[in-house]
């Protein structure tokens, strides 16, 4: 009698997609830190401040490059410190409810977040899903100036409800082109990228008050960034599906 088993075999695992010969898809998570120049509007406002945020990318077989990202910016390098000229003595002091000096410092705050999409050129690599690539974004950007003093201070002229006739708050959309180039390594290990972009905002004072100014600020602003970013890349390979054998 003459029997016949089929067999069949399951990989065990599954396979990872090969990125050194194959043009493979991929959402990448890209923590990043970036170096910042403001620049027109911005630029009276503000000096040099640093970013830190996350992109969001999706790599497609064809380089194409879809993604979202949102960053906050901070720094304490403030040149408009004229706000409070009214209510701070001639030393530049604050003074308190209980008749105590506080000093005062100003800070950056803000964020922007954007949707791009680009284009990635694998011509200059460890392989075909590595290289330089091209981008654009359209985003909205906030900012303001921090007013920071003593914690537990009480200083009534800038409470809660007086402190922002001061802080300058203003938003607004932006338009974001940029050049960077990837690298995702051979052996999974190193990814990283590095970027270059211009952020150009219309922004504007959404503080329906400003009380150093007795009078409101309805004015369009221009904002300019230069940004330098660097970041690691995260890469979430998709794996191959099962494979079987039949025996």
């Amino acid at each position: 009698m003459t029997f016949y088993f089929g067999i069949i075999l399951l990989s065990s695992s599954f396979a990872q997609v090969n990125v050194r010969d194959s043009l493979i898809k991929a959402p990448m998570i890209i923590p990043n830190v970036g170096w910042c120049i403001p620049s027109a509007d911005m630029a009276k406002r503000f000096g040099q401040f640093t970013t830190v945020g996350f992109d969001f990318l999706y790599k497609n077989p064809k380089g194409w490059l879809f993604g979202a990202n949102a960053h906050f910016l901070f720094g304490s390098n403030v040149k408009e410190t004229n706000m409070l000229e009214g209510i701070l003595t001639s030393g530049d002091f604050l003074i308190g409810a209980d008749g105590t000096l506080y000093d005062v410092r100003y800070q950056l705050r803000g964020f922007n977040g954007d949707l791009r999409f680009g284009k990635l050129l694998p011509i200059w690599g460890p392989n075909k899903n590595s290289g330089p690539f091209f981008s654009l974004g359209l985003g909205f950007i906030q900012h303001k100036i921090r007013l920071e003093y003593q914690r537990n201070a009480n200083i009534p002229q800038l409470s809660k409800d007086y402190i922002k006739g001061y802080d300058r708050l203003s938003n607004g959309a932006y338009v974001v082109p940029a050049l960077g180039y990837f690298y995702l390594s051979n052996n999974r290990r190193i990814n990283f990228f590095a970027q270059a972009e211009f952020i150009l905002g219309q922004t504007q004072n959404r503080r329906s008050y400003n009380y150093d100014q007795n009078a409101s600020d309805s004015s369009t602003r221009t904002d300019g960034i230069f940004a330098l970013k660097v970041g690691w890349i995260i890469p979430l390979y998709e794996r191959k599906p099962d494979e079987y054998y039949f025996y």
